[in-house]
């Protein structure tokens, strides 16, 4: 038995649009990208139910015949997720409305979460995000991946490229890669400060950073100071290798590692949390603004047959 799928690609608040168009739209590679995201899924054999969560008519044009549930976007990302998951129960299908019943018989459910713009994803890296989640240890496990992965896809002399901020642990320097492994269910006396956590996502606001710290002191039980202590040597590090100071960005970062970001985000969110990372880097390169579109469209055919490298040097 495999994993239902979630794809989350509405454009309400919390979304960025670009050229003023919901990203998953946006033709990259001959197609549009959340025709590439379904078929992704659609050829991974661990992969059951996909429900993409966005607006309808489009949808329904590009991947209606698909094989796949398509669930007009609500208001918000909170309600796009979670409806997005309750279509991928059968019974609510059937018949849309949330009973204890289905919450007691669903209440372990696993699903995979992911965006519609991240046109570089491989079946390959949905498979060994997979292979790396612990579900007896875990009820939310984040994907992420490398900085050193990563270099590949960033600018050089010559030839562009998309850099993407990380953020640096004594293990190494990360990006979060848009794959999630989630229990819904579990995770319902949490969910208002894993939403704000995405709202703020964009740390390179100093508007975002003061909201990130009043929402971890209003919301988060258990370990508030140390949480506190972690996020602003994360933030510092990231700074200073902003302006080029990497080893002293090393020094700073040296007391937080991944162990203990796990430990905390679990401590705040009052369930069990992981990390697993992923070495393909497909997943990592979504769409934020109109210069990474222009970048990545161009790129993509070079990029997509580096992935293919990659993928036959592991084999």
């Amino acid at each position: 038995m495999g994993i239902d799928a979630v794809v989350v690609a509405g454009d309400g608040r919390a979304a960025r649009k670009v050229f003023k168009k919901n990203k998953a739209l946006l033709d990259v590679g001959g197609k549009p990208m959340i025709r590439h995201i379904v078929d992704t899924l659609a050829s991974c054999p661990r992969v059951d139910t996909i429900a993409v969560v966005g607006p309808k008519e489009p949808f329904v044009e590009i991947i209606g015949h698909a094989g796949v549930v398509i669930v007009p976007q609500r208001r918000s990302l909170a309600e796009n997720g979670w409806e997005g998951f309750l279509h991928t129960l059968p019974e609510y299908r059937q018949r849309p409305e949330l009973t204890c019943d289905l919450v007691d018989r669903y209440c372990q459910k696993t699903v995979l979460f992911l965006s519609g713009d991240i046109p570089l994803l491989t079946p390959e890296e949905i498979d060994e995000f997979l292979s790396g989640c612990d579900l007896e240890r875990y009820d939310y496990i984040a994907g992420i991946t490398s900085e050193e992965s990563l270099a590949a896809f960033g600018p050089r002399r010559g030839r562009p490229g998309i850099k993407m901020a990380t953020f640096h642990t004594r293990d190494g320097n990360f990006r979060q890669n848009n794959l999630h492994v989630v229990r819904p269910f579990v995770l319902l006396d949490s969910i208002d400060l894993v939403l704000k956590v995405y709202e703020y996502r964009y740390q390179k606001k100093l508007g975002n950073i003061l909201l990130s710290l009043y929402e971890i002191l209003r919301l988060g039980p258990g370990r508030v100071g140390t949480t506190l202590a972690v996020y602003l040597l994360l933030q510092a590090a990231a700074g200073l290798a902003a302006v080029g100071l990497e080893t002293a960005a090393r020094l700073v970062c040296y007391p937080v590692t991944i162990r203990l970001v796990e430990e905390l985000i679990s401590s705040l969110m009052r369930a069990r949390f992981g990390l697993v990372e992923t070495k393909l880097g497909g997943a990592a390169l979504d769409v934020d603004n109109e210069r990474d579109f222009m970048v990545l469209s161009g790129m993509y055919r070079d990029w997509m047959n580096l992935l293919e490298q990659r993928i036959h040097q592991r084999a």
